[in-house]
């Protein structure tokens, strides 16, 4: 996977795309950036589904799709 696996197995961390998002919008990008450069190919989906869900309850008017392509480019 091009994780270490000592963290991860022996401490029992969660794999980074299943870390808890951010509650600020501010932080999102940087968090969706860190989890879809570590998540498998069949968890992207779920990242980018709980992203879009902080967006919106955090600013309804938010251009959602500019503030993904910004933290994915």
């Amino acid at each position: 996977m091009g994780l270490p696996a000592a963290p991860y197995a022996t401490e029992r961390l969660p794999l980074p795309w299943e870390t808890p998002p951010p509650s600020s919008p501010d932080e999102v990008p940087v968090w969706v950036r860190a989890a879809l450069d570590a998540a498998p190919p069949d968890a992207c989906a779920e990242v980018i589904e709980r992203a879009t869900e902080i967006l919106r309850a955090a600013d309804p008017q938010l251009d959602v799709v500019a503030v993904l392509r910004e933290a994915l480019s």
